[in-house]
């Protein structure tokens, strides 16, 4: 029996093999379209029921189920036995874990934290711009008797939370527009304009009880060696003990922390303020 010839093994089916790519596999399009979905329900830290994740989806619940049976088989799904509800699996955790490792920004700030951390003594964290806006992806916690901090995997907003702040300023509008609108509700937009503009200009993003009031936060970006924002360093405390002030020490110490690290991933630009 012949054996089943790849397009892309035979230059003689050169045009085919084209076509072949740009058609795709659909039912691997929509697979991933529904992991996309159930990973988006998972924000809140509530995982999904099948019937909320087929509508997002917009399939009908048995054809969700099937495709959800073979994740669970394959490792990207799991089942809570409890409550019936899904999330992903190892095998998508371990993929996502993975897929950060190979960022540059990721890796590099990784290392940089416990010493940032050490420098300024308080809790540090290191976030990108993930699938669903700002995301912390490392923490570093300064020991305490009661530590304040924030966790890997959270969401910030872009407007209330000093993190947020930097994506907000740094970043196009194409890219943060949609999430920007759900937030500012009726907030003047040449308020949030001269905001994101002081942002820049200061070089830090600030939050004095933005989410907690008794949380402060300082963010600093991140830039790779095309000047393009890539992340943000931050730091949370007591409000007590934070000065958000942009000229306060922790301000500069956090302004030159995110600096040496945008060196590292040759970002050319001047010194910060």
């Amino acid at each position: 029996m012949p054996r089943a010839t790849d397009p892309a093994d035979d230059p003689a089916l050169g045009e085919e093999a084209g076509n072949v790519e740009q058609i795709g596999i659909q039912s691997i399009e929509t697979g991933l379209h529904l992991l996309a979905v159930i990973a988006r329900l998972s924000v809140s830290g509530v995982a999904p029921m099948l019937k909320t994740i087929a509508a997002e989806a917009g399939l009908h619940p048995a054809k969700a189920h099937r495709y959800i049976v073979s994740f669970i088989r394959g490792g990207a799904v799991e089942r809570d036995p409890a409550t019936g509800r899904y999330r992903l699996g190892p095998m998508a955790r371990q993929l996502g874990i993975a897929a950060l490792q190979n960022l540059d920004v990721v890796r590099i700030g990784n290392a940089q934290l416990p010493s940032v951390r050490d420098t300024l003594q308080q809790s540090v964290a290191l976030a990108i711009w993930a699938y669903h806006g700002p995301t912390i992806i490392a923490v570093e916690d300064v020991r305490r008797p009661v530590t304040v901090s924030t966790r890997v995997g959270e969401i910030m907003p872009l407007l209330s939370s000093a993190t947020g702040q930097v994506f907000a300023a740094y970043l196009s509008r194409a890219v943060t527009g949609a999430m920007l609108a759900r937030e500012a509700g009726d907030t003047d937009p040449a308020a949030i304009d001269a905001r994101l503009a002081a942002v820049r200009t200061q070089g830090v993003g600030t939050t004095d009880g933005g989410m907690n009031p008794s949380i402060s936060a300082l963010s600093a970006p991140i830039f790779d060696y095309r000047g393009i924002l890539v992340g943000a360093l931050s730091t949370l405390g007591p409000a007590r003990e934070i000065d958000t002030s942009p000229t306060s020490r922790l301000a500069r110490a956090l302004r030159e922390a995110a600096a040496a690290i945008s060196r590292e991933l040759g970002h050319a630009g001047g010194d910060p303020a």
